[in-house]
């Protein structure tokens, strides 16, 4: 799905034509604007199951049976082969940044033993998008939500989330170069009380950012994963935080991520980001408010398309856009052989140019 269009099948619209490009001095040579455009991208890959339930139960063998639970659906919705399908989505477009959430890794072991890798997200799709011709590494990475509990009467798990951005493995750094990568919590997090004795858990989020150096013009890249759940006041927080973060860049900056608000959030999150400076690619490039859906499939990933709602972004400050496309969202891209959806959000794809 591309920016200006609606309605089934693949759609390719450019955006806008950029303003004020001067014509070169030379025929033959591309514009300065021209070599200065960015692929950028957003992909939240669903850590594999709902933690909710956790949160709820209500007694310790309860909490435990719900964890096993998580455990055993995040196994379901395999996520092995779904980086293959997110693979063929990045691979397909060749961002020279992604901004990732949801980056799970789920550890294994016995009860008072030592914890084994058992699924490492980032592992998993970095040798994907490797296999393809594509190679990406990590640059930043942030830690948000971890927790261990027992799954059984012998073994236990545990979770962390992380947010990370990637970077293109295959160019020189005189064309594209990555420096001063910072990572960060946000000082308002989710606190979840439980009905059982002495068990509560806190949420953390956070966000990172590098700065990219594209034929000598520099612009701070950042990656978030804003509060889903619990008050709205936490998330709103969280997206001040970020917006007066990236306000004190000297450098233009492009945001991707997960927002968890709508375009009709004026009064919250999204119209925080908005009110600092950060304009939305899809509404830039002629998209339709009402369309870019990115959100709603469900947790087995196996369900038809349930994506009704956009909350995944790229947001921008002293730059233009030249193209957006909601990726992941069509039949064609399910997984093989056993057709889940890549995620249970699609993501968002754009290319960026940066002004002279």
């Amino acid at each position: 799905m591309t920016a200006g269009t609606s309605g089934p099948g693949r759609r390719k619209v450019l955006g806008m034509m950029l303003a004020g490009l001067a014509v070169p001095a030379v025929a033959a040579a591309p514009p300065a604007q021209a070599q200065r455009r960015v692929g950028v991208a957003s992909y939240n890959l669903y850590l594999g199951a709902d933690l909710q339930p956790l949160f709820t139960a209500s007694n310790q063998l309860e909490l435990v049976q719900r964890a096993a639970q998580i455990y055993g659906g995040m196994e379901a919705t395999n996520f092995p082969e779904r980086a293959g399908a997110v693979a063929d989505l990045i691979s397909a477009r060749n961002p020279d940044l992604v901004g990732l959430q949801e980056v799970a890794l789920w550890e294994r072991g016995p009860q008072n033993g030592a914890l084994t890798v058992t699924y490492d997200f980032l592992g998993l799709l970095l040798a994907e998008l490797a296999a393809r011709g594509t190679p990406y590494r990590a640059v930043a990475s942030n830690t948000n939500f971890t927790g261990q509990l027992p799954i059984s009467m012998t073994d236990q798990a545990r979770f962390t989330d992380h947010d990370v951005i990637i970077v293109r493995d295959d160019l020189p750094v005189s064309r594209l170069r990555v420096a001063s990568p910072q990572s960060y919590n946000f000082a308002v997090k989710l606190d979840i009380p439980t009905s059982i004795p002495g068990v509560a858990f806190t949420v953390p989020r956070g966000y990172s950012t590098v700065d990219v150096t594209v034929r000598g013009k520099t612009f701070r890249f950042a990656n978030g994963h804003l509060e889903a759940f619990g008050p709205a006041a936490v998330r709103n927080a969280q997206a001040q935080e970020l917006a007066a973060a990236l306000a004190a860049s000297p450098h233009p900056v492009v945001l991707v991520g997960d927002m968890n608000s709508r375009p009709t959030d004026t009064s919250g999150a999204y119209g925080a980001l908005r009110a600092s400076g950060l304009s939305d690619a899809w509404l830039e490039t002629g998209g339709d408010p009402n369309g870019g859906w990115t959100s709603g499939q469900t947790d087995t990933l196996l369900d038809p398309n349930r994506i009704d709602h956009r909350i995944d972004y790229v947001l921008g400050r002293g730059v233009d856009y030249v193209s957006v496309e909601v990726i992941g969202d069509e039949e064609a891209d399910r997984s093989q052989p056993t057709g889940f959806w890549p995620a249970d959000h699609a993501g968002v794809s754009a290319v960026v140019a940066l002004r002279p």
